[in-house]
């Protein structure tokens, strides 16, 4: 929250503001005519969000919790699903701890867009009759627009938190939107249902179930593209989407970078503290990469200790800064092992290259870059190195070879 810019701070605050406004407001009108119900409507919704699906990358999820949402606003109104859906999310808090903003936003997106959701119903529906053409036009209507409005405000809090545009935040991307929609109207039909017949509601299980089922397949697809140690993209994954980024940039005639960073001397941390230490210093590197990392670039763990990130549209010299920052990074950073009572510091040798040319292949580049970071490790470790014009360079040098009594730091390969 302190490193927000203050428009976005702005944005959070109204949120969280109009939100809770909004709910104490119905709070104080509201009558609990059926407790049962409502405390299971929220023990549902709440093991919904808990049990929830790891979607295709590792900040997107899928959960069957608007399918309750949608339920108890078709059922009995704003103000219960305003009460469902703040006990689910302070249940999902409690159990999951995501950070606090993020959850208070989620809280407060939807207990205001829940708002506007039920002033449509209304609009649409004034004398709320359950049986005609306006009820259905106002349950459809009104929970279209939660739905959108809700994907809206999350993508503008992503821009705003994390400068991402909505196409790459994937706030409207259309499968998660459907499916959000698709399981409000699934709860709100069920409703129906229920209206007419408790017991129908069996039928409605299997259906749910395959829901649930389905929404894991993309999750399992991606621990096929993971390291299981350290959570990054594999060696496989890495390889193939640098060929097709290849193939992009090679067509648009794009700058494309690929670094190899390779930790140094991991063997001695190996025998002196255990591979337990080793293996908890990789899981710290990684977690290193990942932070340092764009939404749209690719951090692998290529084999053992060596790791490589894939940059499109990046330069030899953008790509140097990066890796200068993050083996500056891990150079600082204390590695806390459980089985060791002093931290332990490592460093880092990265390895550069870029895309030179229509020519060439996957494979070159990745070997130009690999060569690099062997010329680093035999130069002293702990050092940055790029292959650019068939030989090795020093790019902090070269920015300097202008200036009086300054050497290119070029070296023949």
């Amino acid at each position: 929250m302190k490193d927000l810019s203050s428009t976005t701070k702005s944005y959070l605050f109204f949120t969280y503001t109009a939100g809770i406004a909004i709910f104490i407001w119905h709070m104080s009108r509201f009558h609990l005519s059926n407790p049962w119900m409502l405390g299971i409507l929220c023990l549902l919704a709440s093991l919904a969000l808990i049990l929830k699906v790891e979607g295709a990358t590792d900040r997107s999820h899928y959960t069957l919790s608007f399918l309750v949402y949608g339920f108890t606003f078709a059922l009995y109104g704003v103000s219960e699903t305003m009460l469902v859906i703040v006990v689910s999310n302070f249940a999902e808090w409690i159990w999951n701890r995501p950070p606090w903003h993020i959850q208070f936003f989620n809280i407060g997106c939807y207990l205001l867009l829940m708002q506007v959701a039920g002033f449509i119903c209304s609009w649409l529906d004034p004398h709320h009759l359950s049986v005609s053409w306006q009820a259905a036009l106002a349950l459809v209507a009104s929970l279209a627009t939660f739905n959108s409005l809700n994907h809206l405000m999350v993508g503008i809090k992503d821009w705003l938190t994390r400068g991402e545009i909505f196409r790459r935040s994937g706030a409207l991307d259309f499968f998660p939107f459907m499916l959000d929609l698709t399981l409000l109207y699934f709860g709100a039909g069920l409703s129906l249902v229920w209206i007419y017949n408790h017991f129908a509601l069996v039928l409605f299980l299997v259906p749910i179930y395959l829901i649930y089922s389905t929404l894991r397949v993309p999750a399992l697809e991606r621990q096929t593209e993971i390291d299981r140690k350290t959570a990054l993209f594999n060696h496989e994954y890495f390889k193939q989407h640098v060929g097709s980024e290849l193939n992009r940039a090679n067509r648009f005639d794009r700058p494309l970078a690929i670094i190899m960073a390779d930790l140094d001397l991991l063997r001695n941390i190996n025998n002196t503290y255990g591979h337990l230490a080793g293996d908890e210093v990789l899981i710290g590197v990684a977690k290193i990469l990942k932070k340092s990392v764009r939404e749209y670039d690719v951090a692998a763990r290529f084999g053992g200790e060596e790791f490589a990130i894939l940059l499109p549209e990046t330069t030899v010299e953008q790509a140097y800064e990066k890796a200068e920052s993050i083996r500056r990074t891990i150079e600082e950073t204390e590695f806390t092992i459980p089985t060791n009572v002093s931290p332990i510091r490592v460093t880092m040798s990265f390895g550069i290259a870029c895309r030179e040319s229509f020519g060439q292949t996957m494979n070159e580049i990745i070997h130009h870059a690999d060569s690099a970071l062997y010329h680093s490790k035999l130069s002293g470790r702990n050092r940055a190195c790029a292959y650019t014009n068939e030989a090795y360079v020093n790019i902090l040098q070269i920015q300097n070879e202008d200036e009086p009594g300054q050497s290119s730091g070029v070296e023949p390969s």
